[in-house]
């Protein structure tokens, strides 16, 4: 009969806080460890999520998409009504799972780039037309950062995902800012930047220097063009991408 892993109080060693770098593959990381611990073996059920958050410290939707790659993989099983179970001990390499997390979410991460490059492109737009001049310094703050940093270093932050923000804050229209700000906020648990290969990743951060410049040179056209390849250059990346 399978018997469901648990962890009492006072043996909580198993279980540890999670790195905030590639969320995910932590909770994996973690998995193995009980694997390899001799914690949880082959037909035994995992906790509840409920537990799982408290224990490991992250969110219920990096958890779920951490079982949804290791189901994908056949690591995982769920059972409607009973829970998850382990199903092999064999966890597949990080690359591989990289690889499985990208096919998992390529249709999500397309919709949510389409809806983005509609409303960021005009908020680029409206910011080369309004943005005040501290506006345009917090857009520069994070390029400039990613312009002198090496890529590994710039990707364990969230640079990217600060210029998209002051973007929309610039653009002066409240509603808009708020429209891509929850986008965002739907992306950041697709943990995209940690998947592609590190020259890909560093030739999209790039491409933020030109929506700078048309910015600060007040050009609303060439603003909203430049976002508008952006996201194009996005799409074409992913249809071709090489896993870091």
């Amino acid at each position: 009969m399978a018997t469901e892993l648990v962890a009492p109080a006072d043996k909580m060693a198993p279980f540890g806080p999670i790195r905030s770098i590639r969320l995910y593959e932590s909770i994996i990381d973690q998995i193995a460890n009980l694997i390899r611990e001799g914690h949880i073996s082959v037909g035994d059920r995992f906790p509840p999520e409920r537990k799982l958050e408290k224990e490991w410290r992250v969110s219920r939707p990096v958890l779920r998409e951490a079982f949804r790659v290791l189901e994908v993989q056949g690591v995982v099983e769920t059972r409607a009504g009973s829970g998850r179970y382990l199903r092999s001990d064999r966890l597949p390499a990080s690359r591989d799972l990289r690889r499985t997390h990208l096919e998992v979410n390529k249709v999500e991460i397309l919709r949510i780039w389409e809806a983005r490059e509609a409303l960021e492109s005009k908020a680029a737009e409206l910011a080369a037309i309004v943005a005040t001049v501290e506006q345009i310094d917090a857009i520069e703050r994070p390029v400039r950062l990613i312009r002198q940093l090496e890529a590994e270093d710039f990707r364990l932050g969230d640079y990217n995902l600060e210029i998209h923000q002051a973007i929309a804050r610039a653009s002066g229209n409240p509603i808009l800012q708020d429209m891509i700000l929850d986008l965002l906020e739907r992306f950041r648990p697709l943990d995209f930047k940690n998947i592609l290969d590190i020259d890909d990743w560093k030739l999209i951060q790039q491409e933020h220097e030109p929506i700078l410049d048309a910015i600060r040179a007040r050009n609303p056209e060439l603003a909203r063009q430049c976002m508008v390849e952006h996201f194009r250059s996005l799409c074409s990346v992913v249809q071709g991408s090489k896993i870091a």
